[in-house]
């Protein structure tokens, strides 16, 4: 047996096994589903199954993009294309505009309040920086689900619009939005999908030439596929069924943009002949935390079995207020680094993101470094300023080593020292600078200056981010896909999880799974954590529906 098969437990083999016809995985978290995948493309490389330059493996993530190509390096295989639904698009319509359209490929946006609040202004219409917000998100909808202007203001009244703007503005601002992006030759994020999903209908020597250089398809997280993303599939694999499709239908939490576990669940029924794996051993968690979140999804297609040894059981915390909620965790993280732990395998997880500020506060007054994820390590001021000076000193010798160009550079600069600093501004940058630092350590011992750039630059590119010795802040939703050690997870009272909007069933059953991807980011210890009391008017609060039975 190949060794590639045998490095894998009896489901993931199955999966591996399947390399031909209609495939669904339905993947439990933490079970793994990354390595079965990459192992089954690498066995069908192998086996001389897989041409590698004509697989398209397609994930949601620039990053989970690069963690399929980097497993597939380790694994020896190369040449395969792991990319996003949107890099895909973008790179065939680039290559082929010019023969379909002709003149300059527009420059694509990547993001729309700046159009937007334009239109509003043309318009006469005060809408404040939120407002805009939300008409951002329901361009998105529409768009995601194919549908013209004129469909969305036939059902514009049905939707959850911004509560400081009529029907008819929305519509009009939406107009004005296509208006002023189309006169500067423009696409947004979604008119790239659109176009290249009119492209592949309507111009069929083009699709026959893309059709052409991909024969086999994986597609991760298939339960977050929007519509759009499910009629490119169809549209890049023509009549081929030779497609693995692989995804978690507990964590669909986002429907807003377009996701729909229907994809996933009704596969089988869409494809004949399709093979159904279940992949249930949870290698992530404890015993105890794998039977909380069986609990919350007690009605799930998937039960996980945990395979870990067994630890402790998960805390719930009842607290007085928001901020002595706050206060707490901040004194469990400082007992539990004190104990040993590391910052960097600790994350507090929040429904939206008002309630991080209570938790800044906390954690800054106690000196414990943070992180909130959303922002980019390489957008960081302090990342920016250290690599201009690293393109300084390149120019000047390109073969100085890089340690101790960083070195020099960082301690002139930012006066850093190996020593964390007290004040909080400044343990954040040292906190940045000590990243860069551990980057250089990972490169060979001779790396030079231009080594460490080129370095740098192909991880901001595949968004590859350093560890960071903090604990990191996140919202559920932006924790999805991640995993640490210790997680505290605050504000489980109703009106957050479920939020107070979340009326129909459909929307509570989507707060449960929001409710479970919270749950199954902990790999060894969970904190379920509410305040009763609602500050400044002191309401009381009720605990979440999720966990109150238990």
């Amino acid at each position: 047996m190949s060794a590639l098969i045998e490095a894998l437990d009896d489901d993931q083999r199955k999966v591996a096994l399947a390399l031909l016809g209609p495939v669904v995985v339905l993947a439990g978290a933490g079970s793994g589903k990354t390595r079965a995948i990459t192992h089954r493309i690498a066995y069908g490389v192998e086996t001389g199954v897989y041409d590698p330059a004509k697989v398209l493996a397609l994930s949601f993530t620039t990053k989970a993009a690069g963690e399929m190509r980097s497993r597939l390096a380790t694994l020896g295989i190369h040449g395969v294309a792991c990319r996003t639904f949107h890099a895909t698009a973008l790179g065939h319509l680039s290559l082929f505009w010019q023969t379909v359209i002709g003149g300059d490929f527009p420059s694509v946006r990547s993001g729309k309040a700046n159009f937007l609040s334009m239109a509003a202004d043309q318009l006469k219409i005060r809408a404040a920086t939120e407002t805009l917000r939300g008409i951002a998100s329901e361009i998105e909808w529409r768009k995601v689900r194919m549908m013209t202007p004129d469909q969305y203001a036939g059902i514009v009244e049905t939707r959850p619009i911004p509560q400081a703007v009529t029907a008819d503005q929305v519509v009009a601002i939406m107009a004005g939005y296509e208006r002023i992006k189309d006169s500067r030759r423009e696409l947004d994020f979604e008119d790239v999908l659109l176009a290249a999903l009119g492209m592949m209908e309507n111009e069929e020597r083009v699709a026959a030439r893309i059709r052409e250089g991909l024969r086999f398809f994986v597609v991760d997280e298939y339960q977050d596929v929007s519509p759009v993303q499910r009629a490119l599939l169809d549209a890049w694999r023509g009549e081929r069924d030779d497609v693995c499709v692989v995804g978690d239908p507990n964590q669909t939490i986002f429907s807003f943009a377009g996701a729909s576990a229907e994809h996933l669940m009704k596969f089988d029924r869409e494809f004949s002949g399709a093979k159904r794996i279940v992949l249930e051993n949870n290698y992530r968690s404890t015993p105890q935390i794998v039977a909380l979140a069986n609990h919350v999804m007690s009605d799930s297609p998937i039960e996980s079995r945990a395979i870990g040894a067994a630890g402790t059981a998960p805390e719930r915390w009842s607290n007085p207020t928001d901020a002595a909620e706050a206060a707490r965790v901040a004194q469990s993280i400082r007992a539990a680094v004190d104990a040993g732990e590391n910052l960097e395998d600790m994350a507090v997880l929040y429904r939206i993101n008002a309630q991080s500020l209570a938790l800044e506060t906390a954690l800054a007054e106690a000196g414990i470094p943070f992180r909130v994820r959303g922002a980019r390590f390489f957008d960081e001021q302090v990342v920016k300023e250290t690599m201009m000076l690293l393109r300084g000193a390149q120019s000047q010798d390109p073969h100085e080593l890089a340690l101790t160009a960083l070195d020099r550079l960082i301690r002139e600069r930012f006066a850093w020292t190996a020593k964390v600093p007290d004040a909080a501004p400044d343990r954040h940058i040292w906190t940045v600078l000590n990243a860069l630092v551990n980057i250089v350590r990972e490169l060979p011992e001779r790396a030079t200056v231009s080594d460490l750039i080129t370095d740098l630059a192909a991880r901001a590119e595949r968004d590859s981010e350093p560890a960071l010795r903090a604990v990191t802040l996140s919202t559920i939703h932006g924790a999805k896909g991640l995993e640490w050690d210790r997680v505290y997870v605050v504000g489980l009272s109703e009106g957050l999880l479920p939020l107070s909007m979340a009326v129909t069933d459909t929307a509570i059953a989507e707060e449960k799974r929001v409710a479970y991807v919270a749950v199954t980011r902990a790999a060894r210890h969970l904190v379920l954590s509410w305040a009763e009391q609602m500050a400044p008017n002191g309401q009381r609060r009720k605990p979440s529906r999720f966990f109150a039975s238990l």
